[in-house]
């Protein structure tokens, strides 16, 4: 027999973990608040405040900044060409924090839109 086949694979054990990927999806939608319509007693809290996202923003600070509806589960789009242009870098730079820990978002008003939908183009 080959060195390969003595070696345990994965889906061997796999019916083990039955329903893991469904509980893990709701868990990570959980954490980072993707989920507002599944209540917080449905899935798995454990070592959240270790893992967890931390308090310099709120994920719905964030959704809202970037043009991310959670509820409606759509995005605005163009939101690739914004960073990579290297718009937002100048236009967030300003807003570093002085402990040097990334943006104070506190201070910024900005809100994405796509731009090609308010000028008509797609």
């Amino acid at each position: 027999k080959r060195l390969r086949d003595k070696v345990p694979h994965y889906w061997e054990n796999s019916n083990q973990y039955a329903g893991a990927g469904v509980k893990a999806m709701f868990r990570l939608l959980g954490v980072v608040h993707m989920n507002p319509e599944i209540s917080p007693d449905k899935w798995d809290h454990t070592e959240e405040e270790k893992y967890g996202l931390g308090g310099v923003r709120t994920p719905e600070l964030f959704y809202e900044m970037f043009g991310v509806d959670v509820v409606r589960k759509k995005t605005e789009q163009h939101l690739c060409q914004f960073v990579e242009t290297g718009e937002m870098h100048h236009m967030f730079n300003k807003f570093l924090r002085p402990d040097g820990m990334g943006i104070d978002y506190s201070k910024i008003s900005f809100r994405f839109k796509d731009p090609y939908k308010r000028k008509g183009k797609h």
